[in-house]
């Protein structure tokens, strides 16, 4: 929890309820407050050093959204991710993201293929001097080119909505070195169809990329019972 509060930073444009419950979400999300931990308001709004009514509405906010669970007599309990919630994000994934490479390869400047070849070299790098963080960033700036190429700020939100969830399933299956190599050829072969101009066989990619890391994370979801 001291890592939390050593970055959270109520000088922001936004409401502090906003800021409190993104900075507690992204502490769930990530394994820094655990399943089963209780959050207590009067607790973290003494922590925060604000007044219990933000720290109320954000407990509000993540209970809606499933991360948290207020039980009779016992106050608000980190329901954490479970099974059901990957495979739900997952689907989603799988709905949007073929959308958003048709976009980006309708929108591609050479420039951008310039810079998705270099993050697809980043990740072989990365891999093979077994910088993990390094790797992990790549995966995620090739994602987050192709967003930005698709040129679709809604859509653009609605992932960013993900991106903590996203950050964590990709850190849990990428553990395996076997999927992490397997990983790397999956982004080589959807770029090569970005260069190509093959949109069909783009899509068909991201969704088989898809399908092979809901797999990869289900099996480590079973295992360790996150």
């Amino acid at each position: 929890m001291s890592d939390l509060l050593t970055t959270i930073n109520f000088n922001s444009v936004k409401p502090i309820r906003d800021v409190v419950y993104q900075y507690l979400r992204s502490a769930i999300i990530n394994g820094l407050i655990k399943p089963g931990e209780r959050l207590v308001e009067k607790e973290y709004a003494e922590r925060f050093n604000i007044s219990r009514t933000p720290v109320r509405e954000a407990l509000r906010k993540l209970e809606i959204e499933g991360l948290v669970e207020n039980i009779p007599r016992k106050g608000d309990i980190v329901k954490g991710i479970d099974l059901k919630d990957m495979l739900e994000i997952f689907a989603i994934r799988q709905a949007l993201e073929p959308l958003i490479v048709k976009t980006a390869i309708e929108n591609m400047t050479p420039e951008d293929l310039l810079t998705l070849q270099q993050t697809v070299d980043s990740m072989s790098s990365s891999a093979h001097n077994n910088d993990t963080e390094a790797l992990m960033a790549s995966f995620q700036a090739f994602h987050d080119t192709l967003i930005t190429v698709s040129q679709m700020p809604r859509l653009s939100t609605i992932i960013s909505q993900l991106k903590d969830y996203l950050g964590r399933f990709r850190t849990m299956s990428l553990s395996n070195h076997t999927r992490r190599t397997q990983a790397i050829n999956e982004h080589k072969e959807i770029l090569q169809a970005i260069i190509d101009n093959d949109t069909e066989k783009a899509e068909q990619l991201v969704v088989t990329h898809l399908n092979f890391a809901r797999c990869s994370l289900l099996n480590k979801m079973q295992q360790t019972e996150v």
